[in-house]
């Protein structure tokens, strides 16, 4: 048998840094730390100083590793999903990944003629032409790759070896994937709040078809902008089809409020338990984290899951 290796996932919020270490045994995966430390104050990524930034990452990683020490030394982050820029356009899937790259960056300049391209580093996810999709669409996500130098910097001084970076609502994506695979068949609403940003995501067959990322000034509209996106947006009649379930993640996700968006949309709408087909290791100590706060831990999880 293939032997695959230990995977750490941190997931880096305005609040808190969370950290997932998974170790294969041979046969599986099994969780070996679970925790989650908070930063003294929240981290404002677009204008905190790097020192600043990096001072409360090693400060909250050194927190959690002092009660128990890690054994893996590959890593992959999740990001806040306002630290992106995200554009959903078609394109022409015949092209060169160099030359759809500039194609993007194209867009990039077009759509946000504010920011400097050249300091984004550019990433893309393809929609997939099916029923529903009419043509080849890609979502297109930007990250500033000073934020991507300082988690380097991070890893480095930490002998650590980065190997993903990406944004938490597709890490929490991965998480939804991992309960799903026995029921990969109909629609599922993938719906991420961070902060006062919410992304919502539609998968057909457990693929993305359809992303938007919105503003959310308050949770009393959060219900009318869903269903403006359900009913005039998606690319799928819902006299039609159904949405068979709903998954939220995000720190300020609560079970009141699951609850009554559930109620409002009419929806089966749920937590995300990343860990609910997984054993823990002989060593693993924080029960109340894996027992009570599981789906917290969703995006952590799930960049932890991505094996590239």
């Amino acid at each position: 048998m293939t032997q695959l290796p230990n995977r750490l996932g941190l997931n880096l919020s305005e609040n808190k840094l969370q950290l997932v270490e998974l170790l294969f045994t041979g046969d599986e995966y099994l969780i070996n730390t679970l925790d989650e430390a908070y930063f003294d104050e929240p981290l404002l990524f677009e204008t905190d100083k790097e020192t600043k930034i990096l001072l409360a990452i090693q400060s909250a990683f050194n927190e959690m590793v002092i009660k128990k020490n890690i054994t893996t030394s590959e890593v992959s982050f999740s990001l806040p999903l306002h630290c992106y820029t995200f554009f959903q356009i078609p394109y022409d899937n015949t092209l060169l990944h160099n030359d759809l790259e500039d194609q993007f960056r194209w867009e990039f300049s077009i759509l946000y003629p504010f920011k400097d391209e050249a300091e984004y580093q550019f990433q893309f996810y393809e929609i997939e032409k099916t029923i529903f999709v009419k043509e080849p669409k890609a979502i297109v996500v930007t990250l500033k790759k000073k934020l991507i130098d300082l988690l380097f910097t991070f890893c480095e001084k930490n002998n650590l070896l980065l190997t993903t970076v990406d944004c938490d609502h597709f890490a929490f994506d991965k998480s939804v994937q991992m309960i799903n695979q026995q029921q990969k068949q109909g629609f599922i609403g993938s719906i991420y709040l961070d902060d006062t940003v919410v992304s919502f995501e539609l998968l057909f067959e457990l693929k993305p078809i359809f992303m938007k990322v919105f503003p959310l000034k308050n949770k009393a509209d959060f219900v009318k902008e869903i269903e403006t996106i359900l009913t005039k947006e998606i690319p799928v009649d819902l006299t039609q089809y159904k949405i068979d379930k709903c998954y939220f993640g995000g720190d300020e996700v609560t079970i009141s409020f699951v609850s009554q968006i559930e109620d409002q949309l009419k929806i089966p709408c749920y937590f995300v338990n990343p860990f609910m087909q997984l054993n823990t290791s002989e060593n693993f100590h924080n029960e109340k984290y894996y027992r009570e706060k599981a789906h917290s831990f969703a995006a952590a999880a799930g960049i932890a899951f991505r094996l590239e």
